[in-house]
């Protein structure tokens, strides 16, 4: 197994969190598809075609998209080496506002569920998801009987899988730089969505809110059919559902995550699955693993080299 090992700069966790989407340069050229959901919404889909038998889809986090740094990186790094990439944008992140009152959430693999469906043809899928994404897959890969056939792994990196004390994790003095980025992206997305369907949302309550379980609890529970963002992070939180995964499973997440929680860390329940392997490394960050010099991160390449073992005993 590749390990990880940073230079100093790196091994400062909000510097490796942050350097990737601060300065990592890498613009993929995706062909996007537009398809339909059963309750009248849209999804965008991003491609890398190239006549492969095999395709990976690759599933972002809070209010990414699929030119996410690290979605990105994936993506070049799989279709190099003789993959098709599907890249999934959630509902309001593909640049255009979907048209439901509500976009997505952190249980919500209703849509992940539509998007294999466009996969049927290829004969070999793997699934990979990234924080809010890597919670998506697991909680997908656990509440699923049944499986696509032509589905063959799972990845997970940095999902929060315990969202209550995850929450209570982000809500620390030296998390503010995250929370006060996703909540300027998420109140900007209701306040068009409040333009949309006027008379639905308090903007005037969304205005003052500065922590995320008040925005769950303002809008995501809300119109989601939760009680409230407790009862969101209790029945959405992954760590749930990962004793039913029967596919095998790579969950990836540096010790030094400064967002996740003890909690996060689902060590008893993956001991009790054979199906699943845990890595902790040292260092990473939050979906960092950055590097100065090169242009392939060390991320995209553990998480090819545990497709392609899987891939290679199918």
């Amino acid at each position: 197994m590749l390990e990880y090992k940073p230079c100093f700069l790196f091994r400062n966790k909000h510097i490796n969190t942050c350097f990737p989407t601060l300065f990592r340069k890498i613009n993929i050229e995706y062909k996007r598809e537009r398809i339909d959901t059963p309750d009248g919404d849209f999804l965008d889909l991003d491609w890398i075609k190239n006549g492969n038998d095999k395709v990976i889809v690759l599933c972002h986090g809070l209010e990414g998209s699929s030119r996410s740094k690290y979605i990105q990186g994936t993506a070049r790094y799989f279709s190099e080496r003789g993959w098709d990439v599907l890249a999934i944008n959630y509902r309001g992140c593909s640049g255009e506002m979907n048209r439901k009152l509500t976009f997505y959430h952190m249980g919500y693999t209703e849509d992940l569920e539509t998007t294999l469906k466009e996969t049927s043809q290829y004969k070999k899928v793997a699934l990979a998801g990234f924080s809010l994404g890597a919670n998506l897959v697991l909680k997908y890969l656990g509440e699923r009987e049944e499986y696509p056939k032509n589905l063959i792994c799972g990845v997970a990196v940095s999902p929060p899988c315990e969202l209550v004390s995850n929450s209570v994790q982000f809500r620390k003095r030296e998390n503010f730089i995250y929370r006060k980025y996703f909540l300027k992206k998420l109140k900007e997305k209701v306040k068009l969505k409040s333009e949309i369907f006027p008379n639905t949302i308090n903007m005037k309550l969304m205005d003052k809110v500065e922590d995320m379980e008040d925005f769950d609890n303002l809008f995501t529970a809300q119109y989601n059919g939760f009680i409230d963002a407790i009862d969101y992070y209790e029945k959405t939180s992954s760590i749930n559902f990962i004793p039913n995964i029967k596919v095998k499973t790579l969950i990836l997440t540096p010790l030094d995550d400064p967002i996740m929680s003890k909690k996060c860390y689902p060590i008893k329940e993956v001991d009790e699955n054979k199906f699943i392997t845990l890595e902790m490394p040292k260092y990473g960050g939050h979906v960092g693993f950055a590097s100065l010099f090169s242009k392939v991160y060390w991320l995209e390449k553990r998480v090819y080299e545990y497709v392609n073992e899987i891939e290679e005993n199918k």
